[in-house]
């Protein structure tokens, strides 16, 4: 797969969890991360116009599957786990 441009979003009330969203993509606009988990109801951008690799790992996001939602319904929810030292 090829990198993809992506805007990321940290939710306001729970700094794990993440959004992800085609850059230039409002995430205000989009009502299914909200319906699915409410702290996803505000969020705050955390990174704009990231290069994301889906082939990569992010703090033990699940990138293919981050890719693969991004490219079906245009955004992914996610949450960043800590790993173990």
């Amino acid at each position: 797969m090829t990198l993809m441009t992506v805007d990321l979003y940290q939710s306001a009330s729970n700094a794990d969890k993440f959004l992800a969203v085609p850059a230039g993509v409002d995430p205000s606009a989009l009502m299914g991360p909200m319906t699915f988990d409410k702290d996803y109801a505000q969020v705050v951008r955390y990174r704009e116009a990231f290069e994301f690799d889906p082939a990569e790992s992010y703090a033990g996001a699940n990138a293919a599957k981050i890719a693969a939602d991004i490219l079906t319904i245009k955004w992914a929810m996610y949450e960043r786990s800590s790993e173990p030292s």
